[in-house]
């Protein structure tokens, strides 16, 4: 198991969730919010000059989740443009710059060049970072998760996250093993299939090794997500899932 053995299930928080919470604390956006246990903010999702208060503004709606910020890169699944990846480190020295700044920054596996920037950054203020791979085409072979992990550990980053394309019912197999090997050597660790038949694993992995997962907030943000009232329901009577199947049928309820 993860050094931390808790279930943690993520919400992505984007402009128009923030916006209508912020609005109206008893809007529908605000029960989603409460189903989480930490929250993700997309911050390529927001206007760059935003980003400075973002952490202060989600901790004032929700003061009891931790958060993991993130700056998505298009070629990873976001919206921060490709070409312009030099600007992050400066972007990042703005949100560290801040009097509240998230307990968790991701960065992107192929971006581990950057890693003593944003480290630099993250470091005094408490932040720790997660390593994440996204594949939206395949689930990588077990030597490349393997590779994964290595990349990781070698800088000495407290979190892992894979997310990739399943497309068939055994692929997220090689993810569990991964995650049953590796999932020890980090606090936060995450590995799960996208696609219809990824869905599973973004709850049975949590049987298999892993302790964060990921839901939506209104539309979902990456292929086969789901919302996260019905994953805090899977969550909450996770015992009596025993297999894959059980979780199928489960999801099925709500379809």
């Amino acid at each position: 198991m993860p050094l931390d053995s808790a279930k943690h299930l993520v919400g992505l928080v984007s402009p128009h969730v923030l916006s209508a919470a912020e609005a109206d604390p008893i809007s529908p956006v605000v029960m989603d919010l409460q189903a989480c246990d930490m929250l993700e903010i997309r911050y390529d999702w927001f206007e760059k000059g935003s980003w400075a208060s973002l952490s202060a503004r989600v901790r004032k709606i929700a003061p009891n989740s931790e958060q993991i910020g993130t700056v998505r890169l298009v070629r990873d699944g976001g919206t921060f443009p490709d070409d312009s990846v030099a600007e992050r480190p400066a972007l990042w020295a703005s949100i560290f710059a801040a009097a509240e700044v998230p307990e968790w920054m991701d960065l992107e596996r192929d971006c581990l060049h950057n890693y003593g920037d944003l480290d630099e950054l993250a470091k005094p203020r408490g932040t720790r970072i997660i390593v994440s791979e996204h594949n939206f085409v395949r689930i990588p072979t077990l030597l490349e998760l393997k590779k994964l992990a290595q990349d990781a550990q070698r800088v000495k980053a407290a979190g892992l996250k894979i997310a990739a394309m399943s497309n068939g019912a055994t692929d997220c197999q090689r993810l569990y093993q991964f995650a049953s090997k590796n999932a020890k050597n980090f606090e936060m660790f995450a590995a799960f299939g996208m696609g219809e038949s990824g869905k599973p694993s973004r709850i049975w992995s949590l049987h298999e090794g892993a302790n964060l997962t990921y839901g939506s907030i209104e539309v979902g943000a990456a292929p086969g997500q789901i919302d996260v009232v019905t994953m805090r329901k899977a969550l909450d009577t996770f015992d009596n899932f025993n297999s894959e199947n059980d979780i199928l049928a489960f999801l099925n309820k709500f379809e």
